[in-house]
């Protein structure tokens, strides 16, 4: 016979962990809609940086919604005991753990397809760069956020530049592009620090023609410095999404199968 106290106990820490996760869901709701909508400082401020507003407002957005449903679920089905709630909140951190376990698994097993895929797109959009073209405007932004952040140039050097259609039409002396400069100045000076476009400087050699390290050295650097952060997170999140399911189950079997509790609680 299971205890009471224990079913109550267990209760309202499903409801209290749902609670935190909806407030969370609704900050991130908000912050993605501020992004999208505060046009007059919030996302003039972010464009000088190259960040691609719109695609993080829209995955903060969808972040948000879907947190809130999940916290909705939980706090709902553990504060009414509604069995069916928690059953579509277990069936929802199922999914969501099959989800991360199958991408951890096909990055390791497949990394170097996708390596291979991730150069050749890299490659695509540095010799298709136009800051004039707005049809690839995000991704040609995010790329640009990686070499501004990292200082690197290119994926494996950046001599890859000369490749870009509209660098060689250019009739300016030694055009390169502007998220380059943090990666260049080692070598010249006297570069503009905008993020994104094309700039360009009176030298005697090309700055593009230096020893700069490529961006896929740079992010690999990354990656290895951050690997056992990276890992804590995934770590962290899977544990507490196999607690709400132990918590979901234990609830979801000890309630009463009533499932009128929604109309005389309404």
């Amino acid at each position: 016979m299971v205890s009471k106290g224990c079913i109550v106990v267990t209760k309202y820490l499903l409801f209290v962990f749902n609670l935190i996760f909806f407030f969370l869901g609704g900050l991130m709701l908000g912050f993605g809609l501020w992004i999208l909508l505060d046009e007059n400082s919030f996302m003039t401020v972010l464009k000088t940086v190259s960040i691609p507003v719109n695609l993080w407002s829209y995955v903060l957005s969808g972040l948000g919604t879907f947190t809130m449903m999940m916290g909705f679920l939980g706090c709902l089905g553990a504060l009414k005991e509604v069995r069916c709630m928690l059953g579509f909140y277990f069936a929802f951190l199922v999914f969501l753990l099959a989800s991360q376990v199958t991408i951890g698994v096909l990055i390791v097993t497949q990394r170097k397809v996708l390596t291979k895929e991730l150069e050749s797109r890299v490659r695509k959009v540095i010799e298709k760069y136009n800051d004039t073209d707005s049809s690839s405007k995000n991704l040609e932004h995010s790329w640009d956020f990686v070499q501004y952040t990292l200082a690197c140039c290119g994926w494996n050097s950046s001599q890859e530049w000369f490749k870009n259609k509209h660098l060689q039409l250019s009739t300016k002396n030694h055009t390169f592009p502007c998220s380059c400069s943090l990666a260049l100045k080692g070598n010249f000076t006297g570069f503009s620090n905008r993020p994104h476009g094309f700039c360009s400087v009176s030298t005697d050699s090309h700055p593009l023609n230096g020893e700069v390290t490529g961006c896929k050295a740079q992010i690999y650097n990354w990656l290895v410095k951050n690997l056992f952060s990276i890992v804590a997170i995934c770590i962290g999140i899977s544990l507490i999404e196999v607690l709400g399911m132990v918590f979901a189950m234990y609830l979801f079997r000890n309630f009463d199968r009533d499932y009128n509790k929604l109309i005389r609680y309404h």
